[in-house]
């Protein structure tokens, strides 16, 4: 049990490296390539930290272990609401002038609901993954549309999440490097997550919507805690809005396409209707002028506990 444990603490920091690699290489290749800074930031970075949700769900369905993959996407979008905005709104209360988190945050309620839909019959299926990623297609057109016409305040916020000054060969390194460790650390944690709810005695769908949700979510803490001492509100708002629709859109629709994966009927009734009522929840926290206080943080945290008490309790 303690040898598995510690393989998973491995498996997640040689995650969280690889995507700190990725994001910081690849946006420095893209910057050379003449991409502005604030189009770097709002695709590199958004994808960088999402990234760990997309290699651990697709290895978790090729390693024929689907309840770890669903349970993940679904675990990481309440974490990103509940643990991730409201721990970042208790360090600082959060002020934001992003346009296009009125269309963003809205777009995460569509994706959870189409989600919903789409599981009815038991299963996300290669058909449902095409849907799923013809949604994110659309709304990533839509969303870079808007973000172009942000105020100039706002795009050197977004942008300064990108700087930096490596050169192109070892940024280059960087991608590579850390596309390996996202590959190496994916493997390390579902094998040992696997393994720790065979000792623990409990399912891997728990496991996967606890233990490796907030694990994958690790990245979006990180950076929305540091945003949030900067003053950044406008990265943490759309680091959380972001990830959670890359998660259900790109990230559960690539792994759909791969390899179809069940859901387990509870989750119609149970874990797909809370997602969907955090995404409701973040809608309503930002609905008033964008701002996030501390009491609204500590609630949200709250709000996520009572969630990982609620499922523990179903065991």
């Amino acid at each position: 049990m303690l040898t598995h444990l510690l393989l998973f603490v491995v498996g997640l920091a040689v995650l969280g490296t690889g995507a700190e690699w990725l994001v910081r290489g690849a946006g420095r290749v893209a910057r050379a390539l003449g991409v502005p800074p604030f189009v770097v930031g709002f695709t590199v970075v958004g994808f960088g930290t999402s990234a760990p949700e997309l290699v651990v769900s697709l290895s978790a369905a090729l390693a024929d272990t689907p309840e770890i993959a669903v349970g993940n996407v679904i675990g990481s979008n309440v974490a990103n609401v509940g643990l991730v905005l409201g721990v970042a709104a208790v360090v600082a209360p959060l002020a934001a002038g992003m346009r296009l988190l009125k269309v963003e945050v809205p777009s995460v309620i569509g994706a959870s609901l189409l989600l919903w839909v789409l599981s009815c019959d038991g299963r996300v299926g290669r058909a449902d993954g095409g849907v799923l990623l013809l949604g994110f297609a659309g709304a990533a057109v839509y969303m870079y549309r808007v973000a172009r016409a942000e105020p100039p305040a706002v795009k050197a916020e977004i942008g300064q999440a990108v700087a930096g000054q490596l050169r192109v060969s070892v940024a280059a390194v960087l991608v590579v490097a850390g596309l390996g460790g996202l590959i190496g650390g994916a493997h390390l944690m579902v094998t040992a997550a696997v393994e720790l709810a065979r000792g623990l005695g409990v399912s891997e769908w728990l496991i996967g919507l606890t233990v490796v949700a907030v694990g994958t979510s690790l990245p979006e803490l990180a950076a929305c805690i540091a945003g949030a001492i900067r003053g950044e509100a406008d990265l943490v708002l759309g680091n959380v809005a972001g990830s959670n629709l890359f998660n259900i859109l790109l990230i559960l629709g690539t792994t759909a396409l791969v390899r179809p994966v069940p859901v387990p009927a509870a989750a119609l009734t149970a874990e797909l209707p809370v997602m969907t009522g955090f995404a409701v929840l973040l809608l309503a926290v930002v609905g008033n002028g964008l701002r996030v206080h501390r009491w609204e943080g500590a609630g949200l945290v709250a709000a996520y506990a009572g969630f990982v008490a609620w499922q523990v309790s179903r065991t």
